[in-house]
């Protein structure tokens, strides 16, 4: 001891440095307790920061640290110190190397935390950093700062708010085995990234299932109310007037400083409000999260300091009150703030609100499955929404004070109670709605917007399984609560509640238009249709055993006037749009199964679309771009007649089936006749308006028909068609003037172009064979009977183009004609050169103009010879197999047809001129009626076969006859 009492002080210092690296704290304490002038506090703690390893567990240098702290520390003679590290320095050497010994300062310079609490509070933050540098072990730390908690409050609050969260995250709550924080990173965060990456892994790592510990709750009492417990305290961080001044103009509140004290909006106000503005977040992003955190934690008072603030108060009794406020608050924004539209999220919402009538003592709601099944009995409050705002929805205006729907009073908890028991009885219905969205349709909605929901919900109720009676009546309750907040109505208050809002979620969408839906949703959700609507008046049931329709009836038609819910015009009106709905939401068009069938069983007098959409069915029929038909297609188009011409076109052949095309027609007609009369009942138009559609569409198929049958080259169908099916008026044009026709033009301009059309389909004139001759005359004489019922039915203007056609027939027959006589004349000639018994004449030319002349009638004397019989008989006998002869004759010296008259043109009657005795009559039956061109040329024919055998029997001519 007398070596170490003679040392000086350089020498002292240097003995002290060699002892602190050896870790020898019992030769330090002795030599200090020696020294005490030449080591003092400061030196001696720079010493140790400097040179003492930080592995050097702190319990053996913490207590000598205290001791020379309170002056208590006392020499002892029983510890030898080993003076070997300077024995051989002199005094020079000594001063030389205490000048390069460059230890550290107190105060870590990489936070400057303005620290004046002392040289031990220094040196300890300076040393735990320098460990958790160093070794990563900050499990020492602690041990380290717990000896001088009682002299520094600032270290209390330093350990509490940084080293007890920093434990916590990497060691306790999740140790994952590589450490993603420091606590220089840590200090150096402001409020907002602080609270952020404490809770960061909450999202990754949810214990809660597995161990049964509710971690949100746990990290909020255990690393948030810890670290913002530093700044509510000693102000560690700066947090100067600067800072929260500009914090506070960044969220738009320009409040004084009583405003601050009153709100909460203090230094300890502040910190807390970022952790509302997380779970804000997360209100939107996982629900759940909140719900957990809500239900087990209590608020900003439940703080977890680890037992190191033992006697001290985190919150004033005012701070706590103004901070629970804000607490309860938050809780009640995230319900408006959530998305989710779960009946897990909505049943967390409502234990949300338990417990904050729990925390701030008000009336708790009553339970989501006892509320779900009595909403009758639950009235919903009166909201004044005059005094609410689209601003006060907004999120950033959820948390501010007075916030007139989430400030925590009764009046706001009961309505935020009725909102979520609104979105659960919808979400019961079968619809998918949030808290917020229902929130939304209550106070921002119009009664537009609440109607397109409701009609949501119903759609939604409509295709869930099958209900029953029971159901549907709760359906009904339930809307019905929906829109007014509550069912039973009084009778005297029945007349201005219809017409006035209700206190519901839907309590701007009229009654009568909820009833209508209501029913509706009736019709829809169920299999079979059984009301059945006639025009003007409800037809009783059905099917009485179905209970669905049986509610609807006994809800809708049986209650006398007064008491019925609609009036029975709007209940048809419904009954037929229900209908037309499963109509046009079919997929195929037969009425045995699907839509169509729903809606035959629903409605009656749809029995002519459903026909009509039946026979169809039998079609193959594609519309635009490869679209298979629908039945919706015939309601959707303004003309389905027209719908028939693609059948025609897509079916080969189908024009073949006119009556089946004729009855898909006048169904469709018929099924098109329903107009809505102004008070909203099902009319229809009168029977003479009926029967005039109808011939217009009977005539407009068949002109598809004929045209269909021209582009399969069926002339013959085409002819058969027009003369059956489009035949003129019994007052012809031949009777009629020019303004008849005209007016008859207007009404029926389909059946002249169909004969038109007809009459314009084009047979080139062949003379390959005798009956390929016959076949074409046989043609143009049907064309020629078209075109000359075009010429009854058409208008004057196109009489002219109709000529035109006809002439180019004439010539085309006269062609034909004058081919079949010079055939009969080559065969005439071949007879006369082989006369039977191999006879020869030798002047036959002489004889042959005899004959020709004697077949003709124009030699009228004496009977003639054997031969000459006989060449008559052979004569006669060629007239039958070419019976044209004389009509070709005639058209060949120019004694023809006469084309038309002239009062053709003018809309008059038609005249043929002839030189036979047959034209008088021809001309004579074209006064009495109509005369086909087929009979003017069969007659003809006739009338030349009578005057060749009529000569032959004796008999005097026709001509003659006729002149006498």
């Amino acid at each position: 001891m007398d070596d170490v009492s003679s040392l000086s002080r350089a020498r002292t210092i240097l003995l002290a440095v060699a002892l602190a690296v050896d870790s020898n704290i019992p030769g330090l304490r002795c030599l200090t307790a020696v020294h005490p002038l030449d080591l003092p506090l400061q030196l001696l703690l720079r010493i140790l920061l400097t040179f003492l390893p930080e592995s050097t567990e702190p319990n053996l240098y913490t207590s000598f640290i205290e001791e020379v702290f309170l002056g208590t520390l006392s020499p002892q003679t029983d510890i030898t110190i080993d003076l070997a590290p300077i024995e051989d320095l002199s005094e020079g050497d000594a001063r030389k190397r205490i000048r390069k010994l460059h230890l550290l300062q107190l105060e870590y310079p990489k936070i400057s935390s303005g620290v004046s609490e002392g040289l031990v509070t220094q040196f300890l933050i300076h040393r735990a950093h320098r460990i958790e540098v160093e070794t990563g072990l900050l499990p020492l730390l602690p041990q380290l700062l717990v000896p001088f908690l009682d002299h520094s409050d600032y270290l209390r609050t330093w350990l509490i708010s940084t080293i007890l969260p920093m434990l916590r995250l990497e060691y306790e709550y999740y140790p994952s085995g590589q450490r993603t924080l420091t606590l220089e990173v840590l200090e150096r965060l402001d409020l907002r990234l602080g609270i952020n990456t404490l809770l960061s892994k909450i999202d990754c790592e949810d214990h809660t299932r597995d161990s049964g510990v509710n971690t949100v709750a746990r990290d909020m009492r255990g690393l948030i109310g810890p670290w913002i417990y530093g700044h509510t305290r000693q102000q560690r961080r700066r947090l100067d007037d600067e800072h929260l001044q500009t914090a506070l103009s960044n969220q738009n509140k320009k409040l004084d400083t009583e405003d601050a004290a009153e709100h909460g909006i203090e230094r300890k106000g502040f910190a807390w409000s970022f952790v509302w503005m997380w779970f804000m977040q997360q209100a939107v992003s996982n629900f759940e999260i909140v719900v957990r955190a809500i239900e087990q934690w209590d608020g900003p008072h439940d703080v977890d300091v680890g037992g190191y603030d033992t006697g001290h108060q985190v919150l004033d009794e005012d701070a706590n009150y103004r901070l629970q406020r804000q607490y309860a608050q938050m809780a009640l924004s995230t319900i408006y703030r959530t998305e989710e539209d779960s009946i897990q999220t909505l049943e967390g919402a409502h234990r949300m609100l338990i417990r904050v009538a729990c925390l701030m003592d008000l009336q708790a709601p009553a339970n989501l499955s006892i509320g779900l099944a009595s909403t009758s009995s639950i009235e919903q409050p009166q909201v004044k929404t005059e005094n609410i705002s689209i601003s006060s929805f907004l999120d950033t205006a959820l948390l501010q004070p007075h916030n007139p729907i989430t400030t925590p009073n009764s009046e706001t908890l009961s309505f935020l109670s009725s909102i979520v028991l609104s979105a659960y009885t919808v979400q019961s219905l079968g619809h998918k709605i949030s808290s917020r969205k229902a929130t939304e349709l209550f106070l921002l909605g119009n009664g537009e917007v609440q109607a397109r929901e409701l009609q949501k919900v119903l759609h939604s109720i409509s295709t869930t399984p099958k209900r029953d009676s029971k159901d549907w009546k709760h359906i009904r309750e339930s809307l019905i609560w929906l829109r007014s907040g509550k069912v039973e109505i009084p009778a005297e208050e029945a007349a201005s509640y219809e017409q006035a809002n209700g206190n519901g979620i839907f309590g701007k969408v009229a009654q009568d238009f909820l009833e209508r839906e209501i029913l509706k949703a009736f019709l829809a959700g169920t299999p079979t249709g059984i009301i059945c609507v006639g025009i003007g008046q409800i037809v009783d049931l059905t099917n009485h055993h179905l209970l669905e329709y049986q509610l609807a009836v006994e809800t809708y038609v049986e209650p006398p006037a007064p008491k019925r819910p609609l009036p029975l015009e709007q209940v048809e009106k419904v009954v037929v749009e229900s209908a037309m709905i499963s109509y046009d939401n079919a997929s195929n068009g037969n009425k045995a199964r699907g839509g169509v069938k729903k809606a035959s069983d629903i409605l009656r007098h749809c029995d002519a679309l459903l026909a009509a959409t039946h026979a169809l069915s039998f079609y193959s029929l594609t519309l635009k771009r490869g679209t298979p038909f629908r039945p919706v297609n015939i309601r959707a188009n303004a003309d389905p007649v027209s719908l028939l011409g693609k059948v025609l076109d897509q079916n080969p052949r189908s024009y073949t089936k006119l009556d089946d095309l004729l009855g898909i027609g006048r169904n469709l007609v018929a099924a098109g006749q329903m107009v809505e009369s102004k008070g909203g009942a099902v009319t229809q138009p009168s029977q003479e308006e009926v029967k005039s559609e109808l011939r217009i569409a009977e005539r407009r198929i068949t002109a598809m028909a004929i045209e269909a049958a021209l582009a399969e080259n069926d002339f013959e169908t085409a002819y058969s068609y027009v003369i059956n099916r489009l035949s003129p008026p019994p007052n012809s044009p031949s009777t009629s003037g020019p303004p008849e026709r005209e007016g008859r033009a207007l009404q029926d301009d389909i059946s002249w172009r169909a004969a038109y059309q007809a009459g314009c389909y084009r047979i080139k004139p062949t003379s390959k064979a005798s009956s390929t001759a016959h076949t074409d005359l046989r043609r143009l004489e049907q064309r020629m009977e078209l075109l000359s019922q075009a010429l009854l039915l058409a208008p004057s203007a196109a009489l002219s183009e109709i000529l035109g056609v006809w002439r180019r027939c004439e010539e085309d027959l006269g062609g034909l004609l004058k081919q079949e006589t010079e055939a009969e004349d080559r065969w005439d000639d071949k007879g006369d050169r082989k006369i039977p018994g191999r006879f020869v004449l030798e002047t036959s030319e002489p004889m042959n103009e005899q004959r020709r002349g004697v077949a003709r009638g124009t030699n009228e004397e004496a009977p003639m010879g054997l031969f000459d019989v006989a060449r008559g008989a052979a004569a006669a006998l060629s007239k039958s197999a070419f019976p044209l002869r004389g009509a070709a004759r005639a058209v060949g010296k120019g004694q023809g047809f006469a084309a038309v008259s002239p009062g053709i043109a003018g809309g008059h009657q038609r005249v043929y001129s002839t030189t036979d005795s047959d034209s008088d009559d021809l001309a004579a039956g074209d006064g009495g009626g109509r005369v086909r061109k087929r009979d003017m040329v069969t007659n003809m024919v006739s009338g030349g076969l009578a005057s060749g055998i009529g000569w032959v029997l004796g008999a005097p001519p026709a001509s003659q006859g006729q002149a006498k």
